[in-house]
């Protein structure tokens, strides 16, 4: 892939603001405008007219081509010095750019407005995970997520049962949303350079199932534990020994089977028929 021909310099910008990357917070500031432009236009292209929640715009290398584009962004940035920043620019006085000044996994969108909104970020790759529970759990309110992201997490997200990286990530998100990998971009269109490739997702919601989130999260956290062993001994382990044979024994399931070889929609069902009444939306 060849390397961008127009690269700002955040380290620079950063040093102006007396500020600089924290490694704590897996700061790497996008420098790539021809990447910006191609990512702001999948998110106008996702919701046009809706207003976008931007997560962790930093020095607003996405944010400045989605607010030319005519976007109306609702920025959520934990860094007070770049929240500061952001709110110099003449769109907050014009009503165009809100900046949020806190963490976005202690944010709801209920909280912004009505919705629907579209959802945005390049993601910390510390919190990725978390980020993206996060959503699953805003979805009602959601059109369209769209992240930037590690690409080995990427991958994970749309592994197929039996694929490498099947996990507790990849049925979550199969079954509330459709998810697609768009874009990739390489270590040298960020600053600090990350050692590894990104991936662009845009994450659909789409009807949920009827299992909440928290009870899928517990037996999933339970089921992909410990990988090499069967499902059996995992659901032993976290449900005892009658629940896993009526398990077993109701859904016709080979002792030795493995759970990173069972569909989405299964381990649905087995959730749900584990379920201790919960029925609240839930973050696992």
């Amino acid at each position: 892939m060849p390397k961008p021909t127009t690269r700002p310099n955040p380290r620079a910008t950063l040093k102006n603001l007396g500020l600089a990357p924290s490694r704590r917070r897996s700061q790497n500031f996008l420098r790539d405008d021809h990447l910006a432009r191609r990512l702001a236009e999948a998110i106008m292209a996702s919701g046009p007219d809706l207003p976008i929640v931007e997560i962790g715009p930093g020095l607003g290398a996405l944010t400045k081509p989605l607010l030319t584009a005519g976007a109306t962004v609702l920025a959520v940035e934990l860094d007070h010095g770049l929240a500061k920043a952001l709110e110099t620019w003449p769109e907050v006085l014009a009503g165009r750019l809100k900046v949020i000044p806190r963490d976005i996994l202690t944010t709801r969108l209920a909280d912004l407005g009505p919705g629907p909104f579209v959802v945005a970020g390049n993601l910390p790759y510390n919190l990725s995970t978390p980020i993206l529970f996060w959503f699953l759990a805003q979805a009602p309110l959601a059109k369209a997520g769209i992240f930037m992201l590690q690409k080995e997490v990427a991958q994970r997200l749309v592994a197929k049962p039996g694929q490498d990286g099947y996990g507790r990530l990849a049925v979550a998100l199969s079954l509330w949303t459709e998810a697609k990998i768009i874009l990739e971009a390489p270590p040298w269109a960020f600053q600090p350079k990350p050692k590894v490739y990104s991936s662009v997702v845009i994450l659909r919601p789409k009807t949920p199932p009827t299992v909440s989130l928290a009870s899928l999260g517990r037996l999933t956290a339970a089921v992909f534990h410990a990988r090499r062993k069967t499902l059996a001994n995992n659901l032993l382990a976290a449900y005892g020994p009658e629940k896993t044979r009526e398990v077993l024994e109701n859904f016709g399931l080979p002792a030795l089977v493995r759970a990173e070889t069972l569909a989405p929609e299964l381990l649905a069902e087995l959730a749900r028929y584990l379920e201790d009444g919960e029925t609240e939306l839930a973050v696992p």
